[in-house]
C-alpha cells in the first residue's frame, strides 16, 4: 500500500478545508463536510499541527487525513453532533440546532 503524500500547508476557513501536498496537488472540500471546523472560530481553526499526511486540531480534538479528503469523506455524524452541541454550549448556535439531524456521511 502506497503512503499518502505529506501535507505541506493547510488552508482552513469557514468555507473551505484544503491541503497543499508535497507532490504539488492542492485538494479541498467544503468546510461544511467537517462541522467541527465549520462551527469553530477562525482562531480555533488556525491552531493545528501537521503530522505527515494528517492535520490535528488539539483544541477541537479533530484529526483529518489526506486519504479522507481524497475520498471526499465527511465527518462522522457522531462528531458532527458533538460539534453542534459544543457550538450551542458556547452560544454560537441556538438550542434549536440540536433538534435538527446532522447531515449523514456520504
Amino acid at each position: 500500500m502506497q503512503t499518502p503524500p505529506a501535507i505541506t500547508d493547510v488552508v482552513v476557513n469557514a468555507e473551505l478545508l484544503g491541503f497543499q501536498l508535497e507532490d504539488g496537488r492542492f485538494i479541498s472540500v467544503p468546510a461544511a463536510f467537517y462541522p467541527t471546523l465549520a462551527l469553530a472560530t477562525a482562531e480555533e481553526r488556525g491552531r493545528f499541527e501537521i503530522n505527515g499526511s494528517s492535520v490535528y486540531w488539539p483544541e477541537l480534538d479533530a484529526d483529518i487525513g489526506v486519504e479522507g479528503l481524497l475520498a471526499g469523506a465527511r465527518e462522522h455524524h457522531h462528531y458532527a453532533r458533538k460539534a453542534v452541541e459544543r457550538a450551542v454550549r458556547l452560544g454560537r448556535l441556538s438550542k434549536t440546532a440540536l433538534e435538527k439531524a446532522p447531515p449523514q456521511p456520504v
